[in-house]
C-alpha cells in the first residue's frame, strides 16, 4: 500500500511539474496580425494553429500575447499590413537598445516576449 501511495504522490508530482514548466520560445517564428500596438509594445494574434501554445485568450480575442517590439520595428508599416512574421525571444535581444515612451498597453495576459519583425518564417523557427 505504501509503494502504491508512493507512486501515486511521485506520478501527481511529475504532472504538475510538468505544467508549471515556462514556454521558452526563443528562435522560434510566428506568423502573427497586430491587434494594438503602442510605443513599442504591441498586442499580437498568431495566425498559425501549431503556435497556438504560444498565445492566450485576453479581452474579446483568442491566441494573443504582448510582444515588446525591438527597436527596427516600424509600428506604421505593422498597422497596414495584413500579417508579418516575428522571432520570439524570452529576453531582450542584445542590440536593441533604443529610447522608448512610458506609455503602455493594458495588457493583463502572462505571455509577454520580446519580438523581431523578419521577413519570413521558413521552415517555421529561426532556431540555430
Amino acid at each position: 500500500m505504501k509503494k502504491l501511495a508512493f507512486a501515486i504522490t511521485t506520478i501527481v508530482f511529475l504532472i504538475s511539474c510538468q505544467n508549471e514548466k515556462q514556454l521558452d520560445p526563443s528562435g522560434d517564428c510566428v506568423k502573427v496580425r497586430l491587434v494594438s500596438v503602442l510605443c513599442g509594445q504591441a498586442v499580437m494574434k498568431i495566425e498559425d494553429p501549431t503556435k497556438y501554445s504560444f498565445g492566450e485568450s485576453w479581452k474579446d480575442h483568442s491566441n494573443v500575447f504582448l510582444g515588446f517590439l525591438d527597436c527596427s520595428a516600424n509600428e506604421a508599416t505593422l498597422r497596414d499590413a495584413p500579417f508579418f512574421y516575428v522571432e520570439l525571444s524570452a529576453k531582450p535581444f542584445p542590440d536593441d537598445n533604443c529610447p522608448r515612451c512610458a506609455a503602455a498597453i493594458d495588457y493583463s495576459g502572462e505571455k509577454h516576449f520580446y519580438v523581431r519583425v523578419v521577413p519570413n518564417c521558413g521552415g517555421g523557427s529561426i532556431k540555430e
